[in-house]
């Protein structure tokens, strides 16, 4: 493939996946790029395989495999293309960070280890289920979105991989997580952990004597799974022993030892079904109950802005936390040695149609509100869209902005408002105030004048940003458009979705 046969920024990949930013890879064989599906209005992740034909054929077999397998914790796949010159898959584009950068801050504990390393052989499960392997399984590859989710990037079913290969991943997943770093027995690209500590015969050290008092069960455990001369159990088998484990902590079950308590927050996946049997596999699993502390501070340090989309060895730098925002290392929720205030977390706003309305201060022709109402579907694919607009991004300098007011039915503690648009460049804010001035033009001038800033714009705004809005008590927010991005004919934007987090 050469330089000339890359697609670039602007390209529209079967007539439909509109490439926005490179994001990792070099030009030739693996490419990773955020993109939008122009036809669903949503942002992807296209992973872009160079070239295709024979070569990419184990890539494709694998999309296929990964988008029929019904497991959350598994990304969704989209969408295969096989062009000849180069072959891509189109996946779910995920805000957060991998869990290497979670890793690389500190370990985590036993049962939060196990749960986690579960979730992850769920998908691994469904793939082998499914007649392929991953063959990329580590930190990097493992996403914790900033919606509280564990999922698995697409696999790439590399020629001669085996599913014990992918189980052995496992394996030294879970002590890398234990331990924060990579056991080498188990070969992996850039992994952003330190080697593993071994012995004087090169042999890894096991997990409980690099990090004293992990249990000798769990420590045993992960050494057998990296002994290449043991055969390891399959990856749904390994996902009953991991969470059987995790009912306590690490320990045997016949020691009957509470699982301990971690700065991390108790991690609980959610599973599919509910109800199903403790010894039985979970159809999968991706959202977690709490996430606390140290994940928290690694995921929403800061206006999310980006996605991690990134694997193996092609990671841009600094790509494992794709957030902006000054982080003070600080956590405003915790106390004095890590301790938890009363503080409550924030909850997403339950809204309904009749909450939001759009606002168009004067000189606004206000015939602008149809659609409205799918911003609050949870549907990415549906939204509200503006006009089109000519001459100035400032919305041609006919007024000062537009915005989507929302009703949040009593006075709230406003913690954050999230915002998925289908293109990047807007710019995006938050206002909040106590009262409806009324849906006029008069009325959405007075909120213009009259509402104060609960967090400032956002220019040049990724297609998901989340607005921090410090906490102030307001019943009314608007989610406040000063700059529309660039389309062919003009300046336009369509708003996908809006989550309200509040106390």
């Amino acid at each position: 493939m050469t330089t000339a046969e890359v697609p670039s920024v602007g390209d529209l990949l079967a007539e439909r996946y509109r490439l926005e930013e490179h994001v990792g890879g070099a030009n030739g064989y693996r490419q990773l790029w955020r993109g939008v599906d122009v036809l669903l209005h949503r942002s992807v992740a296209v992973v872009l395989r160079s070239p295709g034909g024979e070569d990419a054929a184990p890539t494709m077999t694998a999309a296929v495999a990964a988008s029929r397998a019904h497991v959350d914790s598994m990304v969704d796949v989209y969408d295969a293309v096989d062009e000849g010159r180069f072959a891509y898959v189109v996946r779910e584009w995920v805000n957060g960070s991998s869990l290497r950068g979670v890793l690389e801050r500190q370990q985590l504990e036993s049962a939060h280890a196990l749960e986690l390393v579960a979730s992850v052989a769920d998908a691994v499960a469904a793939l082998h289920e499914g007649g392929v392997t991953h063959a990329d399984l580590h930190p990097g590859t493992i996403l914790l979105s900033e919606d509280d989710r564990v999922m698995v990037t697409e696999p790439r079913n590399e020629p001669g991989n085996t599913q014990i290969e992918d189980v052995r991943a496992l394996g030294a997943t879970l002590y890398a997580c234990l331990t924060s770093t990579w056991p080498r027995v188990v070969p992996a690209e850039n992994t952003g952990l330190a080697d593993a500590a071994t012995d004087e015969w090169g042999r890894v050290l096991d997990a409980d004597k690099v990090v004293p008092g992990l249990p000798a069960s769990l420590a045993k455990l992960t050494a057998d799974l990296l002994d290449h001369s043991q055969t390891p159990p399959s990856a749904a088998e390994l996902a009953v022993d991991l969470r059987r484990l995790a009912e306590t902590g690490g320990v045997e079950p016949t020691a009957a030892i509470a699982a301990p308590t971690s700065v991390l927050g108790a991690i609980t996946l959610g599973r599919r079904g509910g109800g199903a049997a403790a010894d039985a596999p979970p159809a999968g699993m991706k959202r977690l109950a709490v996430v606390a502390a140290v994940v928290a501070a690694v995921i929403f340090a800061g206006v999310v802005t980006s996605a991690v989309v990134f694997g193996g060895g092609e990671d841009p730098a600094g790509a494992e936390d794709q957030v902006t925002g000054e982080d003070t290392g600080t956590d405003t929720t915790s106390g004095a040695e890590g301790e938890t205030t009363d503080t409550a977390a924030p909850t997403e706003v339950a809204l309904t149609a009749d909450s939001i309305r759009v606002v168009d201060p004067p000189t606004g022709d206000r015939n602008q509100s149809e659609g409205v109402e799918n911003v609050i579907d949870d549907n990415a694919s549906t939204g509200w869209t503006t006009n089109t607009y000519r001459g100035d991004a400032n919305f041609g300098n006919l007024k000062p902005g537009m915005g989507i007011l929302i009703d949040l039915g009593e006075a709230k503690e406003v913690a954050s408002v999230r915002v998925q648009m289908t293109s990047a460049g807007a710019t995006v804010g938050l206002l909040g105030g106590a009262e409806d001035p009324g849906d006029s033009s008069e009325g959405d001038q007075a909120i213009v004048d009259g509402f104060s800033v609960l967090a400032d714009q956002v220019p040049d705004a990724d297609t998901n940003i989340e607005l921090k809005a410090g906490g102030e008590t307001v019943r009314y927010i608007v989610v406040w458009v000063t700059e529309l991005p660039a389309v062919s004919d003009g300046y336009k934007l369509t708003i996908s979705d809006i989550n309200v987090f509040a106390r």
